[in-house]
C-alpha cells in the first residue's frame, strides 16, 4: 500500500468521523466541524500532493456544488442568506466527491478507508442501541439532545440511512476478509437499524442483504445446496439482529395502516410549489420558509422538511438541480452494484424518496465521498469479489 495515500485516506476518515461525533448538536458549530474538517483535507491535498487527479464526473459534480451560488448571482432565490448557508454544504459535498475519487482510487487506501469506516460505524451502532434504551436523551450518556434523535444524529431515519451505507461494507468484508468479523458487524448494523424503527431503513438493509447474496450466488454459479445454505444464513442473521434490537416497536410501526399520510400531504404541497417555479426553484435551503404558502393542513408544529429529498431538491433548485442529482446517481449506479460495498449509495437515494437523509450535512459528505470512490471502480479493472 502506498503509505502517503494511506495517510490521506486516514485523514479523510478522521474528518468524517469528527463530523459524525458532533452531529448530535442542533447548533451550526457542529455543521461547521464537518465542513471545515473535510475542506481542510481538500486544501491540504491540493497544496501538498502532486498526483491529484480530477475525475470526469466533475462535469456533474461541479454544477451541483456551485448551483446555490449561481442562484444567488442570478437573483432566483427568494431568501439569499438561506441559500448561501445551504450552498456551503453542497460545495463541500462536491469537494468530498472529488476527494473520494482522488484519494481512494488506490485499492490499498480504499480498503483501509472502508475498514476504518466500517469499524467506526459499527461501534456507533453498538453504542446507539443501549443508549436508546438507557439514556435516549443523552449522547454517550453525557451530552443532552433534543428528543427524537438516535445515536449521534438528530433523526432516527438519518441514523438508519447511515447504517444503509455501512451494511454493504460489512457484507463486502465477509468475502474480502474474514467472514466472521464482517458478519458480526452486519448483525449489529441491522440491529441498530431495527432499533431506530425506521421502516424504510430496515427494508432497504434487508434488500441490500438479498442483493448481496444473489450477486454472490450468481458469481459462484451456485447449486441448490448453496442456495439453501444462503437462505439459512439470511434467517440466522435476521434472527440475531431481531434478538439484539427487539421488534415490538418495529412491529407497531409496520402495523400502521397509513404510515405516509403526513408525508403524502407534505408532498402534495411541495408539488404545488414546484409547479409555480419549476425551472428556477425558490432557492436551495428555502423549503421550510416557503412551504406555508402551499400548506394543505396544519401540523400544529414547524414543518422542517418535505420528507422527500427529491421533491425538496426540485422545489429548491428547480428541475435542473434534481436532474443533475439524478444523472449523478445513474452514473454511479453500475459501479455501485458491481463493487457491492457501494450498494448503500443507491439505498440512501431510494430512502430519500420518503425521508431526508441527505439533509444531514455529515451524511451528505459521507455519501459524496463514497460516491467519488465508487466512481473509480470500473476504471481500476476490479472484479466483483475484489473491489
Amino acid at each position: 500500500m502506498n503509505g502517503v495515500r494511506a495517510a490521506w485516506a486516514v485523514a479523510l476518515w478522521l474528518a468524517l468521523l469528527a463530523g459524525l461525533l458532533v452531529a448530535w448538536s442542533p447548533r451550526y458549530w457542529a455543521v461547521s466541524v464537518a465542513l471545515a474538517a473535510v475542506a481542510l483535507v481538500a486544501v491540504c491535498r491540493a497544496v501538498v500532493a502532486r498526483d491529484v487527479r480530477v475525475p470526469p464526473h466533475i462535469a456533474l459534480v461541479a454544477p451541483i456544488g456551485a448551483f446555490g451560488f449561481l442562484q444567488i448571482a442570478l437573483h432566483t432565490t427568494v431568501l439569499p442568506h438561506l441559500t448561501l448557508e445551504t450552498s456551503l454544504v453542497w460545495a463541500v459535498s462536491a469537494t468530498a466527491f472529488l476527494l473520494g475519487a482522488d484519494v481512494l482510487r488506490d485499492r490499498g487506501a480504499r480498503h483501509l478507508f472502508l475498514d476504518l469506516l466500517l469499524w467506526s460505524l459499527t461501534l456507533l451502532a453498538v453504542v446507539a442501541i443501549p443508549q436508546h434504551y438507557l439514556s435516549g436523551d443523552k449522547v454517550f450518556g453525557i451530552f443532552p439532545v433534543e428528543s427524537g434523535g438516535f445515536g449521534t444524529l438528530l433523526s432516527p431515519n438519518q441514523f438508519a440511512a447511515l447504517m444503509e451505507l455501512a451494511a454493504p461494507i460489512a457484507l463486502w468484508r465477509t468475502i474480502d476478509r474474514n467472514p466472521l468479523p464482517g458478519g458480526i458487524c452486519f448483525i449489529m448494523i441491522l440491529a441498530a437499524a431495527v432499533t431506530t424503527t425506521s421502516r424504510a431503513g430496515v427494508i432497504l438493509i434487508a434488500a441490500e442483504l438479498v442483493v448481496f447474496v444473489i450477486a454472490r450466488l450468481l458469481v459462484r454459479r451456485a447449486g441448490a445446496r448453496l442456495l439453501l445454505t444462503a437462505v439459512a444464513g439470511l434467517a440466522l442473521v435476521l434472527a440475531a439482529a431481531a434478538a439484539i434490537a427487539g421488534t415490538d416497536m418495529m412491529k407497531a410501526k409496520f402495523a400502521d395502516k397509513d404510515p405516509y399520510s403526513v408525508r403524502r400531504q407534505l408532498l402534495s404541497s411541495t408539488l404545488t410549489l414546484i409547479a409555480s417555479r419549476p425551472v428556477t426553484g425558490y432557492g436551495l435551503g428555502t423549503w421550510r420558509s416557503v412551504y406555508p404558502r402551499a400548506a394543505v393542513f396544519d401540523m400544529a408544529a414547524l414543518a422542517n422538511e418535505a420528507h422527500n429529498d427529491w421533491a425538496q431538491w426540485t422545489c429548491d433548485g428547480g428541475l435542473p438541480f434534481s436532474l443533475l442529482m439524478a444523472a449523478l446517481v445513474l452514473w454511479i449506479a453500475r459501479p455501485a452494484m458491481q463493487s457491492l460495498w457501494g450498494l448503500g449509495l443507491l439505498s440512501v437515494m431510494a430512502h430519500s424518496f420518503v425521508d431526508y437523509p441527505i439533509r444531514e450535512p455529515v451524511l451528505s459528505l459521507l455519501w459524496f465521498v463514497l460516491a467519488g470512490a465508487v466512481s473509480q471502480y470500473g476504471r481500476l479493472g476490479s472484479r466483483i469479489n475484489s473491489p
